[in-house]
C-alpha cells in the first residue's frame, strides 16, 4: 500500500513538472515572437527616419568635400635599443 502511494505521488509530481515546463515553453515562444515583431517595427522605423535625415542633408546642398590623396610617409629608420644584459 505504501509503495502504491509513493508511486502515485511521484507520478503526479512528474506530470506537474512536465505541465510546468510545457507552459514555460509556450510563454517563451510567445515572448520571442513578440520581441521579433517589435524588432522588425523598430528596424523599419529607424530605416524610415534615416532616409528622412539623408534626404534633408541632400536638400541643404552641402559644400563639396575635399578629397584626400594618400601620400607615402618618409620614415626615419632609428636603431633599435640593445637589450640590457644582467652581466653588464
Amino acid at each position: 500500500m505504501l509503495s502504491a502511494a509513493i508511486t502515485v505521488l511521484f507520478s503526479l509530481a512528474g506530470l506537474v513538472a512536465i505541465a510546468s515546463i510545457a507552459h514555460s515553453l509556450r510563454e517563451a515562444r510567445a515572448a520571442w515572437a513578440r520581441l521579433m515583431r517589435e524588432g522588425e517595427v523598430l528596424r523599419e522605423a529607424m530605416a524610415f527616419e534615416a532616409s528622412l535625415i539623408e534626404m534633408s542633408l541632400r536638400a541643404q546642398a552641402l559644400p563639396a568635400r575635399r578629397r584626400a590623396i594618400a601620400m607615402p610617409r618618409q620614415t626615419v629608420l632609428l636603431p633599435l635599443p640593445l637589450p640590457v644584459l644582467a652581466a653588464a
